[in-house]
């Protein structure tokens, strides 16, 4: 087996980045024996003399308007869940490893990713933004690949090991307690391969069985059954703000941040969706709820992004917003627009859907419609207006009809007994009988007719059974 092992040895310090829209002093903060200290810097703090392990007060004194968050563990298994999610496209093997290593088995995705190489190259390149510094370390198994990533923390690039390299690292990299490492360095075993020489047996006897078989896991001696990664039913990401927001063109990073992580799960989906809802929390605790609807599913980014910058014109905000929400509940299958084989997607031209959206990003959900059949012989109540998207198509058990239909039949006058419109009208189709209506006090008796005028247009007239007047009901496209 192959597995690849991502470490980030800063992600709670990346989750408040990602919050930020201009660079300022930041610290993480975590609290020992009633003791506030630094546990990430990011780099403006470094550059001030902020250091991990420093008080806070001290690192206060050093810069001015340092900004402090307290340690969130729950925020950091969120955003490993994020990073599974997003790696599911390449394998459904995945598990988290403590607070910031994803592990990966990546063997079976060899051959469509075109080997070792080319794999990692797509990781890292693809990797979502705002997740730096970050190792990525291959190996033959999942515990040697992720002792060489926390080894080689930082690198920021994709490092390819074998298990032989094991023997050169430090005990300190091993994933044991602290206390068994300290142990370990006292008895002068200082290398991986200087404990990997000692018999099992005696080292099982004094560290415990527990360290004896991670050592069988880490050489490959034993091995698990592979994790199946499973993707949760409903999607749902959130964004701290550093500083409050009071302008909502100022959302448009944090969305478009939590948007590409909704692309990344519908991508491992495979699937779209039609409806979503930002939740903004406010300065006031309350929550203010932006639904988005669109007239189909989508699941590109690419093509959300215009839509949302349009609507995001008109939203107004209630108070400064402290944080921001992204939630999907309801998915679909996506809408299959591939014509051409050997192109990743069609060209960014504008569909109808995405211009009934934007029509109504620009002029109100309520002043764009569309029509949707209904089932009623009767012409003028065979239609309705619709939600764009959502009318019904129905198949006219009737003749051929035509799209355009006159508010109120026109009255024409007859020669002959035929109808005339400017000129005597030559009947070219018919008669289709509608005899209906008589259950809602709006009966009709009539017999449609094609007829063409002399210059070729065709027009769709009837003649009232009950008095035999002629009537012009619609006009067909030529």
């Amino acid at each position: 087996m192959l597995w690849a092992c991502f470490h980030f040895p800063a992600l709670a310090l990346n989750l408040v980045e990602q919050g930020v829209l201009t660079p300022q002093p930041l610290v993480v903060e975590t609290t020992r024996k009633q003791r506030r200290l630094v546990l990430y810097a990011n780099e403006l703090a470094h550059q001030q003399g902020i250091v991990p392990g420093m008080t806070i007060p001290t690192a206060q004194g050093l810069a001015q308007n340092l900004n402090c968050y307290t340690y969130d563990a729950h925020k950091e298994q969120q955003a490993l869940q994020q990073l599974g999610n997003w790696a599911y496209e390449f394998t459904p093997h995945i598990r988290t490893h403590g607070p910031n290593n994803l592990l990966i088995e990546v063997s079976h995705s060899l051959k469509l990713f075109h080997g070792q190489k080319e794999l990692a190259q797509r990781l890292t390149q693809q990797l979502p933004p705002g997740f730096k510094p970050f190792s990525l370390a291959f190996a033959d198994t999942d515990m040697a690949a992720l002792l060489f990533a926390q080894a080689h923390e930082s690198s920021n690039r994709a490092l390819f090991f074998s298990l032989p390299d094991l023997h050169d690292y430090d005990v300190q990299w091993l994933d044991v307690a602290d206390a068994q490492k300290s142990l370990l360095y006292s008895m002068g075993l200082k290398t991986v391969g200087q404990l990997l020489n000692l018999p099992k047996d005696s080292l099982s006897k004094r560290f415990g069985m527990e360290f004896s078989q991670y050592l069988l896991c880490l050489t490959g001696e034993q091995t698990a059954p592979l994790p199946n990664w499973s993707l949760p039913q409903t999607f749902q990401a959130e964004l701290d703000f550093v500083l409050e927001l009071d302008n909502a063109q100022s959302l448009l990073f944090p969305i478009r941040h939590l948007l590409s992580q909704l692309e990344h799960y519908l991508y491992a989906r495979q699937s779209a969706v039609s409806t979503f809802q930002f939740s903004l929390l406010l300065r006031n605790r309350a929550i203010q709820q932006w639904p988005i609807e669109l007239a189909i599913p989508m699941h590109r980014l690419a093509d959300m992004m215009p839509l949302i910058q349009l609507k995001l014109e008109k939203l107004k905000l209630e108070a400064p917003v402290l944080s921001l929400q992204l939630s999907a509940h309801t998915f679909g299958p996506i809408s299959v627009r591939q014509q051409d084989m050997f192109q990743l997607h069609q060209p960014d031209h504008i569909t109808r859907y995405q211009l009934v959206d934007r029509l109504k990003a620009r002029l109100g959900e309520k002043q764009i419609h569309s029509l949707s059949m209904v089932a009623d012989h009767r012409p003028e109540y065979s239609w309705c207006s619709a939600t764009p998207g959502q009318g019904e198509a129905l198949q006219h058990p009737s003749e051929q009809r035509p799209f355009w239909l006159l508010y109120q039949p026109q009255k024409l006058r007859s020669k002959k007994g035929l109808p005339v419109y400017h000129e005597p009208l030559h009947l070219l189709k018919g008669p289709e009988r509608i005899e209906t209506g008589w259950w809602d006090n709006q009966p009709i008796n009539r017999d449609y007719y094609i007829a063409q005028q002399g210059h070729g247009q065709h027009l769709w007239v009837y003649r009232d059974r009950d008095n035999s007047a002629w009537f012009l009901h619609g006009i067909f496209s030529r």
